[in-house]
Formats: C-alpha cells, structure tokens, sequence
C-alpha cells in the first residue's frame, strides 16, 4: 500500500510539472510609439487604448500634443511637472509606459541624463544601440539605476545588424544587458530570425514584432514573408516574459486596421 502511495504521488507531481512546463508566461503587449509617429504622443495613446493595449515603448522627440505646450515633445530634459503629468496621462488610459528607445547617444553625459529621466519616469527596460566604446559605461548605468538594457539591431550602418557583433558585446556581462530582437530587420539583413532568437536565448528582453511583405514593407502579422507564429512558438520555448511591442515603421491610411488584424492573429496564436 505504502509503495502504491508512493507511485500515485510520483505521477501526481509528474502531471504538476508537466503543467507548469506548457504554462504560458505572462507576456506584455504593447505599442512601440514610433509606429504612430505622424500623430502626437496623446494620440498615440488614445489610439493604443483603442486597440486594447496596456504596455508602451516610447521614443523621444514625438510632440507631446493634448494639453501640453504646443511646443513640447519627449526627451530627457522636459521639467518635473510635465514628468508628472505625462504619467497622469498614461495612467488614466490604463496604459503602463515599460520602456524607451530606441536610444543612442554620442556623450556619456547624455547617456546618464537618459538613465537618470528613466528612472524618474518608473522605466524597466531601455531599448538602444550605444557605441561599443560606451557599452561598459552603459551596463554601470543600468546596474545604478536597476534598469533594464536591451540593444536593437537597426540595419546597416548599425554595428549590431551583425548578431555576432551582438552576441560579442554582451558576452560576459551582467544579465541586466540583454538584447531587443527587432525580426524585421534580421529579416531585412539576411538573419533567419528563429535561429537568432536561439542564438539569443536567456538574453532576450523585448522582441519587436512585424511581419513583412516581399519588398520588405510592413503587412499584416501571418501574411507575410516572416514566420511569425514559429517566433511566437520559439518565445513560448524560451518562456520568454518580457515586453513585445508592436510594430509598423510605414503608417499608412489602412494600418490601423491591419494592426487589428495583427492583434487578432496574435491572440489566436497566443496558446
């Protein structure tokens, strides 16, 4: 009886792991606000809550619109009260701004300027490309100010178009440094972007999702030349839980509807 105790326990935590192994992360979907760049930041927001999305990725230098100045745009050094009120903004519309970028800068004094604003601003993750000269000055920074870094991979004349130039700067480093898997332009580079990931894993904080057409231009997610469901399989594999923002560089008049799209095929294939 006791040995039969014994096996039952022993299947009962097998099933438990087995569940715990297919559980789907947590994963935060959001809007990298670059794809709303013809419109003001308040729009961008407006237009995220319409789509249902409650995480942001924002990138300095769109205007800030609303009722801000006219004259206003987001970048480090805006002043302590449009700080508090751009939360106020993101707030109301339930939408949490988790990360900026993507960053690059030729001065360290600018490199701690943005840090420092980050953190003001509740940021977890920066998204950038820093010069590799500036990497270890970069990884102090982000240990300083307990904050994220993942590093893009923008084409040529990008150093970090190549996955190994990538792969080389963070090896060794704090696991605070990790990478922002942009597939398009591994795509766009000639990088199969499943094997990428793979070559990532473990270093993976914020994916850039898109899909592309044949001349290389924004589409409808699962229509296109990428495979986007096997990236989404390969993040689940990697229990990936960090932030996926969507996407397109090229707002046309009809993307608003292809992004829908996109979201509807991201949640059929979310499990």
């Amino acid at each position: 009886m006791k040995s039969f105790k014994l096996l039952l326990l022993s299947v009962i935590l097998s099933f438990t792991a087995c569940k715990e192994e297919v559980k789907q992360p947590e994963w935060k979907l959001g809007i990298q606000t670059y794809t709303f760049h013809k419109f003001t930041l308040m729009e961008t927001l407006d237009k995220s809550k319409d789509l249902g999305l409650h995480y942001a990725e924002a990138y300095f230098f769109q205007t800030l619109g609303g009722n801000f100045a006219d004259t206003a745009y987001l970048n480090f050094d805006i002043t302590d009260n449009v700080k508090k009120q751009l939360k106020e903004e993101f707030a109301k519309r339930d939408i949490k701004l988790y990360a900026f970028g993507v960053a690059f800068y030729d001065a360290t004094e600018d490199w701690e300027r943005f840090f420092s604003f980050s953190k003001d601003m509740g940021i977890h993750t920066i998204t950038c490309e820093p010069k590799l000269e500036h990497l270890d000055f970069v990884e102090e920074l982000a240990l300083k100010y307990n904050i994220e870094v993942a590093i893009h991979n923008h084409p040529d004349p990008s150093i970090y178009a190549d996955p190994n130039v990538l792969f080389g700067a963070l090896e060794g480093r704090n696991q605070i440094m990790g990478v922002c898997a942009d597939i398009g332009h591994w795509k766009r580079t000639g990088n199969d972007p499943i094997e990428t990931l793979k070559k990532f894993e473990g270093r993976i904080k914020v994916v850039h999702i898109k899909d592309l057409d044949e001349k290389m231009k924004d589409t409808t997610w699962g229509t296109g030349v990428l495979q986007v469901k096997e990236v989404l399989n390969e993040l689940k594999r990697q229990r990936f839980n960090g932030l996926i923002s969507v996407e397109y560089e090229d707002f046309g008049d009809s993307q608003l509807d292809d992004i829908k799209k996109s979201l509807e095929y991201f949640n059929q294939n979310l499990n």
